[in-house]
């Protein structure tokens, strides 16, 4: 069974540019595993000295078997950007856009 999401990933607590490009590219090379790369747009942001690298899908996806897709890609979010910058604090917030009025 497949379920429509809405997907936000962020990543906080980058200390500097090459910080934020290095989970950049990290997320983008997960994404790219999974196959949203294109659904999935991210980036990096420098708000006044704190950098951050955000994302969110540009319209819900729709997931076969997300409750076992969900813990896994959570997991590999987490060991990707922690491989990369093991002081970032990844986020990943999902929605449920059918759920919703």
């Amino acid at each position: 069974m497949s379920v429509n999401i809405d997907l936000h990933l962020s990543v906080s607590g980058l200390a500097d540019q090459d910080e934020a490009e290095q989970v950049l590219g990290a997320l983008a090379g997960l994404l790219r595993e999974e196959g949203i790369e294109d659904e999935v747009p991210i980036g990096w942001v420098d708000d006044r000295g704190e950098y951050f690298v955000t994302g969110e899908s540009r319209y819900a996806l729709s997931i076969s078997r997300f409750y076992r897709w969900r813990p896994a890609f959570e997991e590999a979010v987490a060991r990707v950007v922690g491989d990369a910058v093991p002081a970032a604090k990844p986020t990943v917030t999902w929605g449920y856009p059918d759920e919703e009025d």
